[in-house]
Parts: structure tokens; C-alpha cells; sequence
């Protein structure tokens, strides 16, 4: 009896022991699940996102006023050759949070204010910028930081949708403004179990360059520096330094390790002699930026410290600012929108990549297109519209083609008048084929202008058409080989004798206004009763004031009518409505003087 007795203790005690064991395990699974707080949040890491307006991408470790970010670059993945896809703040920071060019937006990057209708438009569009997006996956998400296009207050930019927004835009000495309301933010953050996205953005050492009194001492160089880079490099140093007490702080709350953190620029800064005068705007851009897409506008760094990791690695293929927005997501664990442009650095960072990154870029009145270290780059009225920048003539468009390993500074471009050129410049086979090639990639990356197109039915072995538009250029896009055409300026004259049905179609360049036409049969006028437009066909006589709408045929043909004698519509949506007119606001004109964009 006694020894089934014991049988029976330890019987009881191994079912204990095996009880609590399997209790132990199943508590240490929850643990590693998705998290306890609520599913898909816990386990995801925080967002850290820092940009410094207006670093070079060749200042960092290189005049001994970086030792805050020295230290992180050796502990993180360092990207050698990231570019921006845009040049100056609003559009650059729109391609940060969309993912997409700053054409595919349709907010202007030409003009400092923003008309109602293009806001009223990006809201329609970007239904989920990446702040939206996180938001709705469970991350808090703060700005902290001074830029003034991150709201629709001052008429200057867009709401991207940040829980909290602490724009410092309007004050001055503004750096240790930010680093303050950063700790302030980060004490909140680190009371709460959910994830962060954290978007730190210092206006420093954007001109005027006002360093505070000791930071250009720090200065470490050979290189003989005139006042104005000395003052750069100044404010470098004093934003590194404020850098290095947000990095502290991170660790002393116990952020650090679980937060992805990026650290980059929204552009470069012009210092060299040669690009003082852009060839593209004519504008003075010396000590500025936004006016050409060289590289020393568009190569800025790209830090990244991956969360949970000690990865530490330098990675020299390039890389674009478009590709940030994927990464963040893919670094989260969420789904990448298929409409987003760029592509996550995951792979790049994991050796998995498989083909190399190309280059396509967009700013005032400059588009462009590379590939390694060479580029071709276009003087372009592409997306301009009538307003402080632009009054609707369009002139010569040029190219300039470099090579980076053999003209590091781009002060010697291959410049080429027209691609018709191309066959008369005497080039090596090679070359002249790689520059069509980059030309042919400039016109695929840009969105596609609509098309217009008239039908006519001759009455007459005399037919003549005049299309004319107010602003830009007519371009013909298809003309059949029987008929005359004559360039006028902002009009064209048609003529043909042929008696057959036949079709042209045109684009207006830049899309800034609508093409009016006539038409002559034996000299006598077609009146707008016997024109047909649009896919249902209505009269234009239907219509008196904003009649576009009536015009649209979307991405189809119309039935065309048998007794139409002339029947026109256009393909490709609703042009673009921005013609500013408004004058900057006091408080916005003052943040920009503040900034230096206005001088």
C-alpha cells in the first residue's frame, strides 16, 4: 500500500510539472507572437525618420563636424550613392511619403504656393500618404521638425495626415526649438505599447547660414572654405551635435534597439563656381538648390539602422529617394501599394538584389535620367504652368550628357541642341545610341499628356483647319501624309485636298490650356452645331463655359457619327487647372524669408 501510495505522489507531481511546463511554453509562444497589446502592433518596430535640409552628400565624416553621425554610419548601413528624385523641399518631402515622382502628385513643384484646387486634388489622390498608412496599422505618428509644406496652413503645402504636428517653420533659431519638443514627444512615446513613426526633420544647415558662435572652430579640413561654406559647415556641426543628444535620448528611453531609424536629406546644396548660374532656369542657384538636377543637387546621405540588428555594412550601388517609402513598409511588415514607384532597399541590404537601380528625376524646368554614373539631363516646360515662374512661352529644349568617373563635378556636359541632332554630332556609335536611349527613358517615366483628335469628313477638295492654343505649344502627334501643315507660333494651319475621311491628333505642351480649332470647308466655316465631341457625341453648341467634361472620352474611342462632319474629343483625362494668380501670404512670406527661399 505504502509504495502505491508514493506511485500515486509521483504520478501527481509529474502531471504537475508537466502542467506548468506546458503553461511556461504556452506563455513563452504568446510572447513571440504578434504581440499581447493587440495583434500586429507590439512586435512591429518604430519609425525613426530624420531629415537634415540641404546636407551634402559628401559632408559626413569628411570635415570632422559629424562625429555624431560618423559614430552611426559605422554602426549602420551606410547607402554611398542615394539620390533624391526631387530638388527642393515640398516635392522632395511628397516623394518621401508617396513613394511615387513628384510629377505623379499633383501638387506643382515650380511655385512656392498651392492653389486650392491642386491641395483639393492631392487629398482626392493620396488617400493614404506613408503618416496615413502607419496611422492605420496602429503607429503613432509625430512630426517634429520645421517644414512649412507639411500643412495646409500657410498655403504652401499639404496635410499628410501626422497625428501631431509641431511645425517650427515660423520661429527663428529654431534647431534647439525641435530638439526640445523631440524629448518632449519621445517621454510621451515611451509610456505607450504601441509602435511610433517619428518624422524629425531639422531646416538646418539650409542657407542662411547662421551657425552659433564656436561651430565653424570645429572645422577640420585643408580645403580652403570662402565664408559661406564655413557657415554650412557650421550649422552641420551645431544640428550633429543636437543629433547626438536625440540619439542619447533613444537609448536612455529604451527606443533605440527596437526602432528602424533613417537618417537622409531632402536635397543637396549648389557650391561649385560652374552650376552658379543654372543652365536650366538661368536662375543664380549658387549656395541654393532646386533649379537643376547635377549631382551635387540631388547625392545626399542615406544612414539606415535596422531594428533588433547590428548590421553594419556600406553598399555603393545607387539607390533613390523613392525607394524609402517601400522600405519603411517593408521593414514593418505591411503590404507595399502596387501603385508606388519606388522599390524597397530589403533586398539590397540582404545581397538579393538582381538588377541595378536607375535614375529618374524631376525639378524646375529640368528633367533627367541615369544610369551608374552617367546622365542625360533636359532643359523642359514638361510640368510647368502659368504663373510666378513661367508666363506660357515655350522655348528650346536642350540636353546635357555627363559621365561622373570622367567629369566627377559635371563642369564639361556634352550638350546636344535637339535628339534629331544626334545623327549630325558625329559620336561614337555606342554613345549616340546610349544618349537616345536615356531620352527614350525620360518620355516613358514621365506621365503621358492627353491627346486630342479630330475626325473630319470632307465636303470639298478644299479643306483647311486652324488650331490655336493661349499658352504653350501645339505638338502634332499623328497627321496623314496628304495634308500641308504650318507652324505658327502658338497656332497651325492645316491644309489638304484630299476628299477622304482622315484623323490628326495633338497634345498641347505643357498641358496648360485648351486648343481651339476651326474649321473651312470651300472657305465656308463649320459652325459648332455640326460639330460632335466627347463619347456620347454632343453638338458643341450644347455648351457655352467650362465645357471640358463635354470633351472627355476617356481611354475610349467614340462611335463616331456617319453624318459628323467634324467630331473632336480628347483622351487622357481633365488638364491640370493651376494658374496661379495669388500673391504669398504675410505669414507664409515670412517663413520663406526665414528659410531663405525668398530673399
Amino acid at each position: 500500500m505504502k509504495s502505491k501510495s508514493v506511485f500515486i505522489k509521483l504520478k501527481t507531481l509529474l502531471f504537475l510539472i508537466s502542467f506548468l511546463f506546458f503553461f511556461h511554453c504556452k506563455k513563452t509562444d504568446s510572447n513571440t507572437g504578434e504581440e499581447s497589446v493587440s495583434p500586429n502592433i507590439q512586435k512591429r518596430p518604430n519609425v525613426l525618420w530624420i531629415v537634415i535640409d540641404s546636407l551634402r552628400g559628401d559632408i559626413i565624416g569628411r570635415y570632422g563636424v559629424t562625429p555624431n553621425l560618423d559614430l552611426f554610419q559605422k554602426n549602420a548601413v551606410h547607402f554611398q550613392y542615394h539620390l533624391v528624385n526631387a530638388a527642393w523641399t515640398r516635392p522632395s518631402t511628397l516623394v518621401f511619403f508617396t513613394g511615387k515622382y513628384a510629377s505623379a502628385n499633383p501638387v506643382n513643384f515650380w511655385d512656392y504656393p498651392t492653389t486650392k484646387s491642386e491641395v483639393e486634388a492631392f487629398y482626392r489622390s493620396e488617400k493614404r500618404p506613408l503618416p496615413k498608412l502607419l496611422k492605420d496599422h496602429s503607429f503613432d505618428t509625430y512630426m517634429v521638425g520645421n517644414n512649412p509644406f507639411l500643412t495646409d496652413k500657410f498655403g504652401l503645402g499639404v496635410d499628410v495626415g501626422f497625428d501631431s504636428l509641431y511645425d517650427f517653420s515660423n520661429y527663428s533659431e529654431d534647431t534647439k526649438k525641435i530638439t526640445k519638443k523631440t524629448f518632449e514627444v519621445l517621454e510621451e512615446i515611451s509610456g505607450k505599447e504601441k509602435p511610433f513613426f517619428l518624422f524629425l526633420n531639422y531646416n538646418d544647415p539650409h542657407k542662411p547660414y547662421t551657425p552659433p558662435q564656436g561651430f565653424t572652430n570645429r572645422i577640420q579640413t585643408n580645403e580652403i572654405l570662402d565664408e559661406k561654406k564655413r557657415n554650412y559647415l557650421g550649422e552641420v556641426a551645431f544640428v550633429d551635435e543636437e543629433l547626438g543628444l536625440v540619439f542619447e535620448e533613444l537609448k536612455n528611453k529604451n527606443l533605440w534597439d527596437n526602432t528602424l531609424i533613417l537618417i537622409t536629406a531632402d536635397h543637396g546644396e549648389v557650391m561649385h563656381s560652374a552650376h552658379a548660374i543654372s543652365p536650366f532656369t538661368g536662375t543664380n542657384t549658387y549656395y541654393g538648390h532646386g533649379q537643376d538636377l547635377f549631382l551635387e543637387n540631388i547625392h545626399v546621405p542615406l544612414l539606415v539602422k535596422l531594428p533588433g540588428s547590428n548590421v553594419k555594412q556600406s553598399i555603393s550601388s545607387m539607390t533613390r529617394s523613392i525607394d524609402l517609402f517601400p522600405t519603411v513598409l517593408d521593414y514593418c511588415g505591411l503590404s507595399i501599394p502596387k501603385l508606388v514607384q519606388g522599390k524597397s532597399l530589403k533586398p539590397l541590404i540582404e545581397n538579393q538584389e538582381t538588377t541595378k537601380r536607375t535614375y529618374y528625376g524631376e525639378t524646375r524646368f529640368t528633367q533627367g535620367y541615369g544610369e551608374g554614373s552617367e546622365f542625360l539631363l533636359q532643359r523642359s516646360y514638361r510640368f510647368h504652368e502659368v504663373g510666378k515662374f513661367w508666363q506660357g512661352s515655350v522655348g528650346s529644349e536642350f540636353y546635357l550628357y555627363t559621365d561622373t568617373k570622367k567629369d566627377p563635378n559635371q563642369i564639361n556636359p556634352l550638350r546636344i541642341s535637339n535628339i534629331s541632332d544626334l545623327k549630325d554630332m558625329k559620336l561614337s556609335p555606342t554613345l549616340e545610341k546610349k544618349i537616345l536611349r536615356f531620352w527614350k527613358q525620360i518620355r516613358s517615366m514621365e506621365p503621358k499628356l492627353p491627346l486630342y483628335h479630330l475626325s473630319i469628313q470632307p465636303e470639298s477638295t478644299d479643306t483647311d483647319i486652324q488650331i490655336r492654343v493661349p499658352q504653350g505649344r501645339i505638338r502634332m502627334a499623328n497627321l496623314p501624309d496628304d495634308v500641308v501643315l504650318e507652324e505658327k507660333g502658338k497656332s497651325v494651319q492645316i491644309h489638304t485636298n484630299t476628299t477622304k475621311a482622315f484623323e490628326i491628333s495633338l497634345e498641347v505642351y505643357p498641358d496648360v490650356s485648351f486648343p481651339e480649332f476651326t474649321v473651312w470647308f470651300s472657305k465656308k466655316q463649320i459652325p459648332k452645331t455640326d460639330i460632335y465631341t466627347g463619347y456620347f457625341g454632343l453638338s458643341m453648341a450644347s455648351c457655352n463655359s467650362n465645357c471640358e467634361l463635354l470633351y472627355e472620352s476617356g481611354a475610349q474611342r467614340p462611335m463616331i457619327l456617319p453624318n459628323a462632319k467634324v467630331y473632336f474629343w480628347k483622351e487622357g483625362g481633365q488638364k491640370k487647372s493651376y494658374t496661379s494668380k495669388q500673391e504669398l501670404g504675410t505669414d507664409a512670406l515670412e517663413i520663406l524669408k526665414k528659410q531663405g527661399y525668398v530673399q
